[in-house]
């Protein structure tokens, strides 16, 4: 019988980070793996604390979300870090492992 950590890991691949849901292969910093990444564009906004938020035009981003597995990087991204997703760099805004699976948060200015 397996253990829960080792059925966690199992799942993981064969339940979690595999081709027929939605992970795909794509090169995360110069390795290639099997990632599900979300891409969110984002046009950045200032709070003024009173609830209404202002929009300053030309300051625009990317946002992505990686999920991959821990073991297919052969180190956790940190803060700040540059990091290539296929052809394109970001910068490292979040990194968390849960069980696993990476959490992988980036930001790129496109201007």
């Amino acid at each position: 019988m397996k253990t829960f950590r080792e059925q966690i890991a199992a799942d993981n691949t064969a339940a979690f980070i595999n081709f027929l849901e939605f992970a795909e292969e794509h090169n995360l910093n110069g390795i290639l793996c099997d990632a599900i990444i979300q891409d969110v564009s984002i046009a950045e906004s200032l709070s003024t604390g009173n609830g209404a938020d202002q929009t300053y035009a030309g300051i625009y981003g990317s946002r992505l979300q990686i999920n991959c597995l821990a073991e297919a990087l052969p180190e956790l991204p940190v803060y700040g870090q540059l990091f290539g997703i296929d052809d394109k760099q970001y910068l490292v805004e979040s990194c968390a492992d849960d069980m696993g699976i990476l959490t992988i948060q980036l930001v790129a200015n496109d201007r």
